[in-house]
């Protein structure tokens, strides 16, 4: 079956499966998925296949691993017989090259970094590239019958996967953010496009190349992910772009939730199995179980990112689970005098605090000092500092913190390529 075939095969069945609105449906269906999955993916990973045999009422004896395991075991886990060291010569070999047809024996090869800086390799087969594909257009992409919509991909790197795209319904343009920023935005003028897909702190610098009339685009549909979207960069793109934006939650370990029609982020569980590791009664890290995977099996994978349960059923119906909000990676949270400090809370605070920036970031330096970038004009910084400082030293007040120090600096440290973080935590690791 052509490529082409499979993704309609993919995106029919689909719109024929319909919506999940009972829990008991949807774990019958997770079962029977996780039974195909054991059967004929895990019996051909030489990691996995002494578990193969498990039922769902002891599948907690698989063990949990998370990244450097994952990547330690890189030649036992994935079923298609590569080997770390050719992979990842590949993938360096396309991020330096910029060329990112990368394929071992038909299967695509790519380099990820996260946010952590920490580098992985992620496979994807042609099967995995139809189905993702047909996810985007039944889930995330407006699709019109009569028109070819112009797709504006701004990414760090390419992929055979998001290329994919490309079809009748859709033309796909890759602009790469290691370019010159003025470059791009010339490009992405001329191209015009009517779906912007980007990372939020690259739509900001969309958004204001078109509040300060830089660029003339007209976007019907805006689609955030890679970052966490932050409430007040989230408003501030709404209020320049008056249209759908649309939330994507993927990572390299997967296509793992995306906003309904109400503008809930919503799970992807009839492709993922989700364990909650409870930090409190409504945040958890994912320990995640990707059942669509067949390249490189995802099996009790531990992500770092700290997700908020819903508290309400979402209106649309879905029995996924119902995000509230993607808080950050474990890095992005803040520990003072033994207290945790949610970087979504305390963007919260800055925001309804002060303006007077047009970006900034929060650096844990050490037990007791948090180094705070502040991109303004110059004529504003002494009055940003002020406004942060009181800011942040009313907030920590009402949480019983003391003893800290705050270092402020004219600038904010942007890797081009990387994912910017506007709060986080050194660790030794980083």
């Amino acid at each position: 079956m052509k490529f082409k075939l499979k993704i309609i095969w993919y995106y029919l069945n689909l719109i024929a499966r319909g919506k999940f609105s009972s829990e008991e449906k949807l774990r019958v269906y997770q079962n029977k998925q996780l039974k195909k999955f054991q059967e004929n993916v895990l019996s051909k990973s030489a990691y996995y296949k002494k578990y193969n045999q498990l039922n769902t009422s002891n599948w907690s004896e698989i063990p949990i691993i998370s990244k450097p395991e994952f990547m330690s075991n890189f030649d036992a886990i994935n079923t298609c017989g590569i080997n770390l060291s050719e992979a990842l010569e590949l993938a360096i070999q396309s991020e330096n090259t910029r060329d990112f047809k990368s394929e071992i024996n038909g299967i695509t090869v790519g380099l990820s970094t996260g946010t952590s800086g920490k580098r992985g390799v992620f496979l994807v087969s042609e099967t995995e590239r139809a189905k993702w594909v047909a996810l985007v257009m039944q889930r995330v992409i407006q699709i019109k019958l009569f028109k070819r919509q112009k797709v504006a991909f701004f990414l760090r790197a390419n992929s055979n996967l998001y290329s994919s795209v490309n079809s009748l319904l859709f033309e796909f343009k890759y602009f790469d953010i290691f370019k010159n920023k003025d470059e791009l935005l010339k490009e992405l003028e001329v191209f015009q496009p009517d779906i912007l897909a980007s990372q939020p702190s690259y739509l900001m610098e969309i958004a204001k190349a078109k509040c300060n009339q830089t660029i003339k685009i007209s976007p019907t549909q805006i689609i955030s992910f890679a970052e966490v979207l932050d409430e007040a960069d989230k408003q501030f793109i709404k209020q320049v772009f008056p249209v759908q934006l649309s939330e994507v939650y993927q990572c390299t370990e997967g296509f793992l939730g995306c906003t309904c029609e109400h503008g809930t982020m919503h799970l992807n569980e009839d492709l993922v199995i989700i364990e909650k590791e409870w930090i409190d009664v409504t945040k958890f890290y994912p320990i995640i179980t990707d059942f669509s995977r067949e390249s490189q099996p995802i099996v009790r994978y531990r992500l770092n990112d700290v997700l908020e349960v819903k508290k309400d059923k979402c209106t649309c119906g879905s029995a996924f689970i119902s995000i509230e909000k993607i808080i950050g990676r474990e890095d992005d949270v803040l520990e003072l005098s033994g207290v945790k400090i949610y970087p979504d809370l305390l963007s919260r605070k800055i925001a309804l605090s002060t303006d007077h920036f047009t970006r900034y970031t929060i650096v844990q330096k050490s037990a007791t000092l948090l180094e705070i970038g502040i991109e303004c004009e110059s004529k504003d910084f002494e009055k940003a500092c002020k406004s942060f400082k009181n800011c942040i030293s009313d907030y920590f007040t009402t949480l019983g913190i003391s003893g800290f120090s705050l270092e402020f600096k004219n600038e904010i440290e942007l890797i081009p390529g990387n994912k910017l973080r506007k709060i986080k935590k050194l660790s030794d690791e980083n």
